[in-house]
């Protein structure tokens, strides 16, 4: 999470898509827009997302600028956008990437139900899972919102980490959003963080 990407000389955290990556899933059917509250240790980051019929676009904004990532599992792309560079990475969309979701990792080990409660509006079954991180096991705790068919909050205490999506709303999303905008120039990587994801 602290590693960090450049740009045109510019240091860059992407952690943000390190989170998009690491967790596979698809939620074929859901179709909504929603805040996204991203809490890392002391770091609160905002953003939004959009979710429709599988592809997915996520927006957030930090002290350089906005960035914007597009899954798009019909083409079986990741798209990752800079939009005050006018630029854009594509990225293959394998098994070993992911989804667009917050999704109980497939790896996730001793899952168990230990509750249930409302979360954002929604009604949720709230489980436990121990997911292999490096030579141990993280314990994780997703909130699942049946309504939905998909996880709306993940909580790491070890890591003092969270997402949660907050504001969501069921509407119709526009095909546009999961289009690239016209007149980007396509990189082969930004700061080798293509090859990172490729190994």
């Amino acid at each position: 999470m602290a590693r960090t990407r450049t740009v045109r000389g510019k240091r860059r955290g992407y952690w943000w898509l390190l989170l998009v990556l690491a967790v596979p899933g698809v939620a074929w059917g859901a179709e909504f827009s929603a805040m996204m509250m991203v809490k890392d240790d002391s770091k609160v980051m905002p953003g939004k997302i959009y979710v429709h019929n599988g592809k997915m676009r996520q927006e957030f904004v930090d002290e350089q600028g906005q960035t914007i990532t597009i899954v798009r599992p019909d083409l079986k792309v990741v798209w990752v956008i800079l939009p005050l560079q006018r630029n854009y990475m594509e990225i293959p969309l394998t098994k070993k990437l992911p989804g667009q979701f917050i999704q109980i990792p497939p790896q996730a080990v001793g899952k168990r139900l230990v509750g249930q409660e409302r979360v954002n509006g929604y009604d949720a079954e709230k489980y436990e899972v121990s997911v292999p991180v490096g030579r141990g096991l993280e314990k994780q705790t997703y909130w699942v919102a049946a309504k939905l068919g998909l996880p709306i909050k993940m909580e790491c205490r070890e890591r003092r980490f969270s997402l949660e999506y907050k504001s969501i709303r069921e509407e119709k999303v526009p095909d546009r959003l999961f289009n690239l905008p016209p007149g980007l120039q396509k990189l082969d990587s930004i700061g080798g963080f293509a090859d990172k994801v490729e190994e």
